[in-house]
């Protein structure tokens, strides 16, 4: 037979686990606004009730009633696959943001349509060789020439500055990521510890569960990762197979500054990805490392970074160079201060200050020293002019084919100048925005898939207030129960034997 106090022990668990369930639902409403925190419910269950032995059996006694409740576990309301779909989206999300940002800046960069962009410069240096055929003599309109043709090699020099220290920014950008990474892996160790620690006892960490699941999404923004628990509670977070978090224990990431630039000048050396201590290089599939490295190194069409920029810049003055000196090399200059009328002067500089042959850019593109020093030595002539000599009074071929190169189609690697420019532009338009599309269509389906999980494991005020009001309930029956227990217990105890006296 049962104690007569066992119902006092079973409203006493009663109580109990009202207290537990008021105590949950006041840490959740507390966190309501607390970042990446998740909701914690209180699982509970019922016990059974207790045998007897009587010698060599065990009975239990029909009717019997059972021993409460007791509390199962603490638990964290969340969906680890919709998890695993934010964070495999966030990391595409890193990625295109990263791509956007630079993209954007190159476009500011070009400043195109404007008045100060390349194609402007350009067409206002024709349009002067123009002028030029139909006054070959003007002193004006050669200085109005030299001057343009300044202003079209300081924009090509503008555009290859900016491009290089946005490449050192992006460079930069990747060694700061890599610190990022590294805190955050070593703080999800440290937590880890924790975790495996607190729970080993049997209890739940759920509060340092939620910072390292928000730490994991951190990490996911930067670069791809997979993770797992073991059913140990062994954390581990790899990066295309190799541990970068294993449980206790981390690999830390390192930057080396042995990458030639894909450029080919500007910065000399950019730095790899490296596991720290080896001379493996990391994989970088996704997240915003993936984005700087893409910028910073792409080349190619489909890969369309800085270098790819640099280099059509590079084809434009090269070609621009080669060009136009072969058509000036053999006209006149106007005859200045007596002297003849010479030929085979470039317009453009072809050497160094020493005189090297030199490989034309972006970068260096000038006006030879003649054309610096005297605005007569451009040739605009096909036959040697000479003042004094009615004969020899020249003629304007030379400019006219200069200022016909605007309209060749025939040019080679360029095919036509002003063409050729604006599709520099048009390929930058068309990848920036394409770039911009699928940041906001990522960024919607990971918004999307944020209020997904949101409703899943945030906290609802409205729900935990219901939830007080049945643990408060619950919580006032059971009291009521020891009351009426106890009124029993006094009349038993006290009254017992009083009847008939």
């Amino acid at each position: 037979m049962r104690s007569t106090f066992y119902g006092l022990e079973i409203a006493r668990k009663g109580l109990h686990v009202s207290q537990k369930g008021l105590d949950v639902t006041a840490h959740n409403i507390a966190n309501a606004n607390t970042p990446g925190y998740t909701r914690q419910r209180l699982v509970t269950s019922s016990i059974e009730p207790s045998a007897y032995s009587s010698g060599l059996f065990t009975y239990t006694s029909k009717g019997q009633v059972g021993g409460g409740v007791e509390i199962q576990q603490l638990t964290q309301v969340r969906d680890k696959f919709i998890d695993m779909q934010y964070r495999r989206e966030n990391t595409k999300l890193g990625e295109w943001t990263a791509k956007t940002d630079a993209l954007r800046y190159i476009e500011d960069v070009f400043r195109e349509p404007s008045d100060a962009g390349l194609n402007a410069v350009l067409a206002d240096f024709f349009s002067d060789l123009q002028e030029l055929s139909k006054y070959p003599e003007s002193k004006e309109i050669r200085t109005l020439v030299r001057q343009d043709a300044i202003k079209l090699c300081e924009t090509l020099h503008h555009y290859y500055d900016q491009l290089i220290q946005l490449q050192g920014e992006q460079d930069t950008a990747i060694a700061i990521t890599i610190n990022e990474i590294n805190d955050k892996i070593m703080s999800i160790r440290d937590l880890n510890e924790q975790i495996f620690r607190f729970e080993i006892g049997g209890e739940r960490a759920n509060d340092l569960r939620d910072q390292r699941n928000l730490l994991v999404d951190e990490l996911s923004n930067l670069i791809k990762i997979d993770y797992y628990e073991t059913p140990e509670g062994k954390f581990r977070i790899d990066i295309n197979g190799m541990p970068l978090v294993d449980h206790v224990h981390c690999q830390t990431l390192e930057v080396v500054k042995d990458v030639d630039n894909p450029a080919g000048e500007g910065l000399d050396k950019l730095y790899s990805i490296k596991w720290s201590g080896t001379n493996m290089e990391v994989p970088i599939a996704g997240g915003k490392l993936k984005g700087y490295l893409d910028i910073r190194d792409g080349k190619t069409p489909d890969r369309m970074g800085i270098p790819y920029f640099i280099e059509q810049l590079n084809k434009f003055a090269e070609t621009l160079v080669t060009e136009f000196n072969a058509i000036h090399n053999r006209g006149y200059t106007l005859p200045e201060d007596n002297e003849s009328s010479r030929t085979g002067i470039d317009f453009f500089a072809t050497t160094d200050k020493d005189g090297n042959p030199i490989k034309i850019t972006a970068k260096n593109i000038r006006l030879s020293q003649e054309i610096l020093d005297s605005v007569y030595n451009i040739a605009a002539s096909a036959q040697q002019v000479d003042s004094k000599d009615p004969n020899k009074p020249g003629d304007n071929e030379i400019a006219l084919e200069l200022a016909g190169l605007r309209n060749r189609k025939d040019i080679p690697v360029v095919g036509n100048f002003e063409d050729f420019t604006k599709m520099i532009i048009a390929d930058l338009a068309v990848e920036s925005s394409h770039s911009q599309k699928m940041l906001e269509g990522q960024q919607i389906l990971t918004d999307s898939l944020d209020i997904t999980r949101l409703s899943i494991s945030g906290v609802s005020i409205d729900e935990e207030m219901t939830m007080i009001i049945q643990y408060q309930h619950a919580y006032s029956a059971a009291a009521r129960a020891i009351s009426a227990m106890d009124e029993a217990l006094e009349i038993l105890i006290n009254r017992t034997g009083l009847v008939g006296r």
